[in-house]
């Protein structure tokens, strides 16, 4: 039984990787690589060719982040939910790392954003980006869920 104050180890690194998982996706997805597209230093294209690698780099730290958060839960949280949905959160994270920033770096690099050109490639593009959104935005859910589940008191 653990002393009164000392935090538990695994409570400890779950809580450090739900932290990363939320930043990753939060700030890096959703204010860091839009700022990165918008900036007017650089054009579309060079904003797209610089935000490439740095989205592959976010997904691996979220995918990462979610398997570390996945160990932790069994021993952290008390439901068996808390683990379920941790192991759902690495799911999504590796199809996102695996199948979904592969396809978007392909669309993009065909694609010429100043010229607006192919259109069809484009409008491709931009709807696959936004399914990635909607799974970030998921993942983010997944995150707060099992922080919610980590928070109610154990008996």
């Amino acid at each position: 039984m653990a002393k009164r104050g000392l935090v538990r180890p695994a409570a400890l690194i779950g809580a450090a990787a739900a932290a990363l998982l939320l930043g990753a996706i939060v700030v890096g997805h959703f204010v860091a690589l839009p700022a990165i597209a918008a900036s007017p230093l650089i054009d579309a294209n060079l904003a797209k060719a610089v935000s490439g690698p740095l989205a592959s780099r976010l997904a691996d730290l979220i995918f990462a982040a979610s398997a570390v958060l996945a160990l932790a839960a069994p021993k952290w949280i008390a439901s068996r939910a808390g683990t379920t949905l941790a192991l759902v959160l690495v799911g999504a994270a590796l199809a996102h790392r695996l199948l979904l920033v592969p396809h978007l770096g392909k669309l993009w690099t065909r694609v010429d954003l100043v010229a607006g050109r192919p259109a069809d490639l484009l409008a491709e593009a931009q709807k696959w980006s936004e399914h990635q959104q909607w799974l970030l935005v998921g993942m983010a859910v997944l995150v707060l869920a099992v922080l919610g589940l980590a928070t109610r008191r154990q008996v």
